[in-house]
């Protein structure tokens, strides 16, 4: 049997989050403004405000993991069809983020809500970092100059300690909402400001 492309991996996964972000802003519905003034525009917008701000993060979530993605299929050396279906695992995950990103929305203080919304996105990382470690094990990255144990410790910053704190945040979400969506938060800036240095390298294709 014929091995599936990285490209069509790639392209497909491409189009699935593109869809993911799209709903995402489709959780957002326009405000009926009564009052043509200052007073009445904040009013309108204030029932909405929790939904922008989740709109916002899990943007960004799911950002960081078609950066990720994207990185990850350019140094796969070859796909399989094991590799195919941990990408559809991750992507089944990721799509279910529209829906926990809009029960938070609605109800932000709700530790459950809060704690549902944590656990999809361990999930989702729990599915990327499978795809890692498979790729790992299977010797299935290009070299890139990097040693197995640099390799190794790459796995580890990308994908475990990722999960770890998004597994901490579930628990504290059950029991206290707002320090579990400032966990995320924190772990979301972490990223940028660890990748902060790599940013203006080129991007392989």
């Amino acid at each position: 049997m014929k091995l599936p492309s990285t490209n069509r991996i790639e392209a497909f996964s491409d189009g699935v989050i593109a869809i993911i972000v799209t709903l995402l802003v489709l959780e957002i519905k326009i405000p009926e403004l009564e009052e043509h003034t200052l007073a009445g525009f904040f009013a309108v917008m204030r029932p909405i405000f929790p939904k922008l701000i989740g709109f916002a993060f899990s943007f960004f979530t799911v950002a960081i993991f078609w950066v990720n993605h994207h990185g990850f299929f350019h140094r796969v050396k070859q796909a399989t069809w094991r590799l195919l279906w941990h990408n559809n695992l991750l992507l089944f995950f990721l799509s279910v983020v529209p829906f926990t990103t809009g029960f938070v929305g609605d109800y932000p203080s709700n530790r459950y809500v809060v704690a549902l919304y944590a656990f999809n996105l361990f999930l989702a990382g729990a599915a990327f970092s499978l795809m890692w470690h498979y790729a790992l094990v299977q010797n299935n990255l290009s070299e890139d100059g990097m040693s197995l144990e640099e390799r190794q410790k790459e796995y580890m910053q990308t994908g475990v300690y990722g999960l770890v704190l998004y597994a901490t945040a579930v628990i504290v979400a059950l029991i206290y909402a707002p320090a579990a969506l400032s966990m995320l938060l924190l772990l979301q800036l972490a990223y940028f400001l660890m990748n902060s240095k790599t940013a203006d390298l080129p991007i392989k294709e």
